[in-house]
């Protein structure tokens, strides 16, 4: 097993090896595409005479990603059993040896083979040899780098940090498709080879000064009976199988969107090799966009939220990208359908990512990111083999249909993880589905964080007493309790609203006059409380300002002591004051609806359950309970903090 000491609870953009890792995956990240165009130019691709753009681009995007699959979970193994960071570095090593040879290497292995015509175009299979080599490594450093990242960062910090760097390498891979389609063009393939080497040089040179926590190996276990426990974790652990299988999904519907991006070039709108890496460089910047939407959210989106609603909408871009090849449109259009696939599929790679790091332990995580390469790749090679390998004949104009069917797939896979994911909530498909919408709302534009665990019990009925400052306060209290659905009273003629009533009824609120004196009311909310529910009340009747010293309403008392439900008094702070427009019904609705556009700095404190047990027997007091609300009301406001 593999130990590394804690990550680092720095600031992410404070912390030296992170900052290290990212610069060299960036650097390495602009030499890419550079090669790529070299073979492309020396295969001839973009003649006229050439058919088959589209099985050329499949093949070496093939031979290139078969070392991630034929062994992944070998690479993995490594991975957790050698140190990671000299992985990294040998595979960058090499990598710039093979890349300062590539010229010369495929210049004497076409002249071998073809003697005939020793000065002509390069078939794709002597492209092929370098690019298997170059992806054996590839392979090597791909789970070593994704197990290092969780051990130098905060698990908080894991969806921003691999957006971050996913969003660098896109700026590095748009970078290099202009660059390296205006390189072939211009100077010649030897430069963009040799760029590409140094590439790799600077990278291992970054890594070089990274100090990873240390790692130590303690298994007895031999390497096949190691290969086999990450296979039995996968199939044991559903959640993992599942991302999984949505990661060779993306895969597989990326390599499509990369192979066709030639033909559309050639055969739909025209064009040069230049336009080959404009149009490879609007799929990095809608990578790069949404890397940097998530980078922007950080720990505000979950994971599995946006991995369910990236598939949708990644589906949704696919059908856009169909239509305006299919009756040969607007290019914006083209751009705008390509531009939003790498959108929303870097939605996807990066919360998959984050998810296997966040919830694989240490010791383990090297061989299942192994066996998620494998499950990826082998989606890629068959969707790139299938177009590469056999000799369809004018496979360039059947691009429409190779499209289509990929955006469905997309878009079915979301509906199908969506559904399996809200039917999983403890709380129902539909409240789960709006509880995950009121969390990532508050986590973002009230950026909400919670000091301190939340004290709510898991069952029982109960009372969570607030302070009440905003009409924000109940979906700040809502976000606030991870395991407890907690209903509210809500006045009720905002509870007739339309866009309101629905919620009002899935969340359990009760409706209630704010005049204090609806019996009716109050027996709903006694018979909430009975069957077990949890309720929040701001036993101030009514919004208060923070300025203003709060006096309890006496019927929270009341019903407290009536149920004998457990009272939870919770402090929320850092809510916008609301701003007063008058006395009226419409510019009342115009109060309520501006705190929802305005950033707050809301946070949350729970106490410890208020012990009511000195006023048991005086349910019908009314001296208990003047003398109940204030002391839940001082509960409250013990909470406030030294600085308030």
């Amino acid at each position: 097993m593999t130990i590394h000491t804690a990550a680092s609870s720095r600031p992410l953009f404070a912390n030296r090896n992170f900052i290290l890792l990212l610069v060299a995956y960036g650097i390495s990240a602009f030499g890419d595409h550079l090669s790529e165009f070299a073979l492309l130019k020396m295969q001839n691709a973009l003649d006229p005479s050439v058919t088959d753009v589209t099985r050329r681009q499949a093949i070496m995007l093939f031979v290139f990603m078969f070392p991630f699959f034929a062994f992944g979970p070998i690479c993995g193994w490594i991975a957790d059993r050698l140190p990671r960071r000299a992985i990294m570095i040998a595979a960058d090593l090499v990598r710039a040896v093979v890349m300062f040879e590539m010229l010369a290497l495929l210049t004497g292995i076409h002249q071998w083979a073809t003697p005939a015509d020793p000065g002509g175009p390069i078939s794709i299979w002597v492209a092929a040899i370098p690019l298997v080599i170059c992806g054996l490594f590839a392979a090597m450093f791909s789970p070593a780098r994704l197990s290092l990242l969780p051990s130098v960062i905060g698990q908080d910090q894991l969806i921003r940090a691999n957006a971050s760097t996913a969003g660098l390498g896109m700026i590095a891979s748009i970078a290099s498709a202009v660059v390296g389609g205006w390189m072939v063009t211009n100077i010649g393939v030897r430069a963009n080879f040799q760029i590409d080497a140094l590439t790799f040089v600077l990278s291992a040179a970054c890594l070089f000064l990274v100090r990873p926590p240390r790692q130590i190996t303690r298994s007895d276990e031999g390497g096949v009976a190691q290969l086999t426990a990450a296979f039995r974790y996968v199939r044991e652990h559903r959640r993992v199988l599942e991302v999984i299988l949505i990661s060779t999904l993306l895969w597989t519907a990326a390599s499509v969107v990369r192979s066709i991006i030639p033909a559309l070039v050639k055969d739909v709108f025209g064009g040069s090799y230049n336009d080959i890496g404009i149009y490879q460089g609007i799929l990095g910047l809608g990578l790069l966009l949404g890397s940097l939407a998530l980078t922007l959210m950080g720990p505000a989106l979950k994971s599995e939220v946006a991995i369910s609603w990236s598939l949708m909408l990644a589906g949704l871009s696919g059908l856009l990208l169909t239509v305006a090849v299919a009756v040969k449109g607007n290019q914006w259009i083209a751009a705008a359908g390509i531009g939003l696939i790498g959108f929303f599929g870097a939605g996807i790679q990066v919360s998959v990512n984050a998810f296997l790091q966040r919830i694989v332990p240490d010791y383990i995580r090297g061989r299942i990111f192994g066996v998620n390469d494998l499950a990826s790749i082998a989606g890629l090679l068959a969707a790139t083999g299938l177009l590469g390998i056999p000799a369809w004949p004018n496979i360039d104009r059947h691009i429409t249909w190779i499209m289509g069917l990929t955006a469905i797939l997309l878009f079915v896979g979301g509906i199908w993880v969506t559904r399996i994911r809200l039917h999983r909530g403890r709380f129902g498909a539909s409240l789960t589905f709006w509880r995950n919408v009121n969390e990532f709302y508050c986590r973002l534009v009230a950026r909400l964080r919670r000091e301190g665990g939340c004290t709510i019990p898991a069952t029982g009925p109960a009372i969570v007493a607030a302070n009440h400052n905003s009409v924000l306060d109940p979906f700040i209290l809502s976000a606030c309790s991870p395991i407890r659905s907690v209903g509210f009273m809500i006045a009720r003629e905002y509870a007739r609203l339309p866009l309101v009533r629905w919620a009002v009824e899935a969340t359990e609120c009760v409706p209630v006059n704010r005049s204090g004196n609806d019996t009716a009311s109050i027996k709903a909310v006694l018979r909430h409380l009975e069957h077990g529910k949890a309720i929040g009340i701001f036993p101030t009747g009514k919004i208060t300002p923070r300025d203003e010293v709060p006096e309890a309403r006496e019927g929270i008392a009341m019903l407290a002591l009536r149920s004998g439900a457990k009272v939870i008094p919770a402090y929320i702070d850092g809510l916008r004051p609301p701003i007063q427009w008058g006395r009226s019904r419409v510019r009342d609705l115009i109060s309520m609806a501006i705190p929802f556009f305005l950033w707050h700095r809301a946070v949350v404190r729970f106490g410890p359950p208020i012990d009511l047990s000195p006023w048991a027997g005086r349910e019908k007091d009314r001296d208990a309970y003047r003398e109940v609300a204030d002391l839940i009301m001082k509960r409250i406001l013990d909470l406030r903090g030294k600085d308030n």
